[in-house]
């Protein structure tokens, strides 16, 4: 990579940070009080990192929908090349992923030590005891994604306009239902929920290497949309 995109990668990770300040304050003092006032079985074992994984699908998809109708233009016009502002958006959407999942893993792991008395139902990992470090890249993995489709989206409306988008939404809808196929968690499930029979869920290893296999498939054919994307002059 080259200094061009590192920074852009810094710059766009400190602004897209300011919005993870406010998001996840949100989102911790939500689920506190969630936990806290309604007696569910199902939200009392929840812990607070699954909690913050389902909203951050979301947060992620809605960046990675900004990282191409606002800040391409934005770079491209300041002199910034396709390239650079590609590497600079995946790296900053790969920080973004590990500060999210790895600060809520953080205060999970505290609030887990500290033993208070309401959250000792709460199970840690969604992979099994003991798995929370598996977990978290397993989130990290399905968040990232929503970040690619979010972006691919976002680059088929800006470049071909409202039928390219239409395309590229029904693309990335494929792309997540190829991998919610590997993981079991509650993640939206537009295609895959349609389906009546169960799909087995495969290994913890295969999800992962098929993850990474998808995502990079998905980065990919972003670039390919980048690199032929003209600047619109507003």
């Amino acid at each position: 990579m080259n200094e061009v995109g590192k920074k852009v990668a810094a710059d766009l990770y400190l602004i897209q940070m300011k919005w993870v300040a406010w998001y996840l304050s949100i989102v911790y003092i939500a689920y506190f009080a969630i936990v806290w006032f309604i007696n569910e079985p199902d939200i009392r074992s929840m812990s607070l990192l699954t909690f913050t994984f389902q909203t951050s699908t979301i947060f992620m998809l809605v960046c990675g929908i900004l990282s191409s109708t606002v800040f391409l233009p934005l770079y491209v016009k300041n002199g910034v090349t396709r390239k650079s502002y590609f590497e600079g958006v995946l790296l900053s959407a790969i920080g973004l992923a590990i500060t999210i999942i790895g600060l809520t893993t953080i205060l999970s792991w505290i609030v887990h030590v500290l033993n208070i008395q309401v959250f000792r139902e709460v199970v840690l990992s969604s992979l099994g005891v003991n798995s929370w470090f598996m977990t978290s890249i397993a989130y990290f993995l399905v968040v990232m994604m929503y970040s690619l489709v979010g972006w691919l989206i976002g680059l088929g409306f800006y470049r071909y306009g409202g039928m390219g988008g239409f395309v590229t939404i029904m693309a990335s809808l494929v792309i997540v239902s190829l991998n919610d196929l590997l993981w079991s968690f509650n993640t939206p499930k537009p295609l895959m929920g349609l389906l009546t029979y169960h799909i087995p869920v495969p290994t913890i290893a295969v999800a992962i290497i098929a993850s990474f296999a998808i995502a990079a498939i998905t980065a990919i054919a972003v670039y390919k949309v980048v690199k032929d994307t003209p600047i619109k002059i507003t």
